[in-house]
């Protein structure tokens, strides 16, 4: 195979109404509250700054126009965060809009380029 051939491809998936605030990021950030029960767990460990963290979700709660996490204060009991069924929602929906849009693109890629080296 020619050397100047690919072996490699990348692709971003972001779902949006008017600005595209919801990626990979959001919903590793959703993903990993609901995990760990925290949104303060959560991004730390992504390595992300809490100030990222509250930026990027805000963004994309703006955008689709929901909440998609519940915050609760410390206390006795201690504080934590959970999905909203909103947040629930439109994390599996875009997980698996994703995983369709991942195969379509290896689909294409081999197709065109051929095997990835695998």
């Amino acid at each position: 195979m020619e050397s100047y051939i690919p072996k490699h491809f990348d692709f971003r998936v972001r779902v949006f109404m008017e600005e595209p605030d919801f990626g990979k990021g959001v919903a590793q950030l959703l993903s990993l509250t609901r995990e760990k029960g925290s949104l303060s767990a959560a991004y730390k460990s992504m390595g992300m700054a809490a100030s990222k963290a509250w930026k990027i979700l805000k963004r994309a709660e703006a955008d689709l126009g929901v909440k998609l996490v519940e915050r609760r204060s410390g206390g006795k009991q201690g504080g934590g965060s959970n999905l909203t069924p909103e947040g629930e929602d439109i994390l599996k929906r875009y997980e698996k809009f994703h995983k369709e849009v991942a195969e379509a693109a290896k689909e294409s890629f081999l197709k065109n380029f051929g095997d990835l080296g695998e």
